[in-house]
């Protein structure tokens, strides 16, 4: 048995909303990560940083919730900052042209705890 191809959670801090992508993210894994924005946009926090040290994969699905999110961030005013992406991630925020669209968040997230 293997374990969930997508997969978000929530690292939250008194001025920073965090989100850790890890898996696959596509059309599947769409709704699941607008469900965690939500509840990060919902919160107000300083900023939302997205961490995608762990997201191997991303497709136009998962790249459209991800410029939905950036929308809504700068439409409230809400800094969203990504750190950490992958090569085929960053590879497909510039073949796109959104990767200048993104701020790129020093320092990281605290650690994965397991």
């Amino acid at each position: 048995m293997t374990g969930p191809l997508f997969e978000v959670s929530h690292v939250l801090d008194t001025d920073v909303s965090g989100l850790r992508l890890v898996g696959a993210l596509d059309l599947d894994g769409t709704a699941q990560l607008r469900a965690a924005l939500t509840h990060c946009f919902a919160r107000r926090s300083g900023r939302i940083v997205l961490d995608l040290a762990e997201l191997r994969f991303c497709d136009c699905a998962g790249l459209n919730v991800l410029l939905e999110a950036k929308a809504t961030a700068d439409r409230i005013g809400s800094p969203l900052c990504v750190e950490g992406a992958r090569a085929q991630v960053a590879r497909l925020f510039a073949l796109t042209g959104v990767d200048e669209l993104f701020t790129v968040s020093v320092p990281r997230l605290p650690p994965r705890t397991v």
